[in-house]
């Protein structure tokens, strides 16, 4: 009798040790990653869901046969979060190709590390790059299994959201297989009069630091990893098409071996007609990664 009580004893002990070891290890959002593939701890989305993550809200579109990958895709200065499809080709196509699209509204984003005393009031209160990186893919990914490091992830951006592709990126290399960047800027030191940059800074003449390093995705080059994409029309009056060619060459300069390409064409403007040029060039620059 004392031998069964003493093996009974001893199978609790190690029962119960093994209980308290795996709730101090348990991570949903680690065990997510790891059966992504079965979603088994993940929500199902409709075709199209609206959901409000924090104080701002994301569009989700699905495609009608299996998702090859996720697609970001980032707006324009105070472009509605569908204003990319409804007045282009572009997530039309995506969902015919397969991917799953993920629209955020960014409002007057400029993807900004954080805000600063100068900041504009009324700017203080968007989304930043914090939100996309810590609290949206966070969300999504432990929520819906979108946007997993196992998953073949894309991102797309114009103008303002093309500079928010790259700060993105940057913040999370190991998340995307390649981005496009379209008619965005990169270095706001060769435009010290732009608006935005001045309404989240302060001028370029009192805060130098701040447009030449801390905010500069230029200056952070070196740390860049992603293939990617990069169009600007040479008839650009909004933005200079010389800020996509300038980000082109330091990529190209600091990292040889990397998969960039460059789109200057002559005729194209800051406009619809211009970014719904690009969309064919852009999906047939992300294929070639689908595979690897």
């Amino acid at each position: 009798m004392k031998k069964y009580f003493f093996i009974i004893c001893t199978f609790c002990f190690l029962s119960c040790k093994d209980k308290k070891s795996e709730k101090k290890t348990f991570k949903p959002h680690l065990n997510a990653v790891q059966t992504a593939t079965k979603q088994t701890f993940c929500d199902t989305l409709l075709a199209f869901q609206t959901l409000t993550v924090g104080r701002h809200k994301v569009d989700i579109a699905r495609p009608k046969k299996q998702s090859i990958g996720n697609l970001l895709i980032l707006q324009g200065f105070a472009f509605p979060k569908d204003d990319w499809c409804k007045k282009s080709s572009l997530c039309k196509k995506a969902l015919q190709e397969g991917y799953t699209l993920i629209m955020p509204e960014m409002g007057k984003s400029n993807y900004m590390s954080k805000l600063y005393p100068e900041t504009r009031p009324d700017w203080r209160n968007e989304p930043q790059k914090h939100w996309l990186t810590d609290t949206l893919f966070r969300f999504l990914q432990e929520k819906y299994c979108l946007l997993l490091p196992t998953q073949k992830n894309f991102a797309v951006g114009l103008s303002t959201g093309a500079r928010g592709v790259a700060v993105v990126v940057l913040a999370k290399p190991e998340l995307f297989k390649a981005v496009a960047a379209l008619s965005g800027d990169y270095e706001q030191t060769k435009i010290p009069q732009d608006r935005v940059h001045i309404g989240y800074m302060g001028s370029y003449q009192q805060f130098p630091k701040r447009w030449a390093e801390e905010e500069n995705i230029v200056f952070q080059i070196k740390k860049w990893q992603t293939p990617i994409y990069i169009g600007h029309g040479k008839l650009d009056k909004v933005c200079p098409y010389q800020q996509s060619q300038l980000f082109y060459e330091a990529i190209v300069k600091n990292h040889p071996k990397l998969t960039v390409k460059l789109s200057l064409p002559a005729h194209h403007a800051h406009d619809y007609r211009y970014w719904d040029s690009e969309v064919e060039n852009i999906l047939a620059f992300f294929r070639q990664f689908l595979k690897k």
